[in-house]
């Protein structure tokens, strides 16, 4: 192999400079490989620099290599140490759920409901209920919260009593602007709101209708309905719970 390596450095440097032969240096390798023309002791050194000058970017790019290697484990490492941190936090947070969220309370997903089967109440009752229990009327921000509920929902009504559900949301202060009591915008639209009989979409009561329930007769989707309607309310604990 190294054989082979002299005779291409000496195929191509011959073929760049010419020698005058007279260099001592140069009869022992026209010894063994006759025929190439001596180098001059100025190609020689060229050579060497080159040589030289090649091996040096070379190691530099492998430098260049290892610094990027470096600095992706690192940022590697810090992600995985800000997972472990927010799964420390969730673990936490699903105790502190456990802890605080006790009977008749039910801890349903990341959230803590109370639906009070029994009674009977309109809309501001209903908020008078939840908050002398320490909660509030419900409130769902996305589609999986909102099975989950219905969830629950069906679980407590097991003798599938036709009751509907006081949640927390409004448009009492702006019509046709419908909001949490939390001050948050409720979601619009399917898979939330149901239809009337006639297929027209909730909300559709205007003016008359300024509560929304989670009605019985449509599988509890969510319909607009007048606030002295009496329902059951569901209740939820706010606490400090997941990240």
């Amino acid at each position: 192999m190294m054989k082979m390596l002299v005779v291409m450095v000496m195929v191509v440097t011959g073929a760049l400079c010419e020698g005058s032969g007279s260099d001592p240096s140069q009869q022992g390798i026209n010894q063994y490989y006759p025929g190439f023309t001596p180098l001059s002791e100025n190609c020689t050194q060229s050579l060497v620099e080159l040589l030289l000058l090649r091996q040096e970017v070379h190691l530099s790019r492998l430098l260049d290599t290892e610094i990027k290697a470096a600095s992706s484990l690192t940022t590697l490492t810090d992600t995985v140490n800000q997972l472990k941190d927010a799964l420390l936090i969730r673990q936490q947070a699903k105790e502190t759920l456990q802890e605080e969220c006790t009977s008749p309370w039910s801890v349903v997903g990341d959230n803590c409901l109370l639906l009070a089967i029994g009674e009977r109440l309109n809309w501001a009752q209903s908020l008078q209920f939840c908050a002398a229990r320490g909660g509030r009327l419900a409130a769902y921000h996305d589609a999986n919260t909102y099975a989950e509920f219905l969830g629950y929902i069906n679980a407590v009504n097991t003798e599938n009593t036709a009751v509907d559900a006081w949640i927390g949301g409004t448009d009492e202060a702006i019509e046709g602007v419908w909001q949490w009591v939390t001050g948050e915008a409720m979601l619009k639209g399917p898979p939330f709101w149901g239809s009337t009989n006639s297929y027209k979409a909730e909300p559709s009561g205007g003016r008359n209708e300024n509560c929304a329930i989670l009605y019985f007769p449509d599988k509890y989707y969510t319909h607009d309905i007048t606030c002295n309607h009496k329902a059951a309310p569901l209740c939820q604990k706010d606490l400090p719970l997941m990240p």
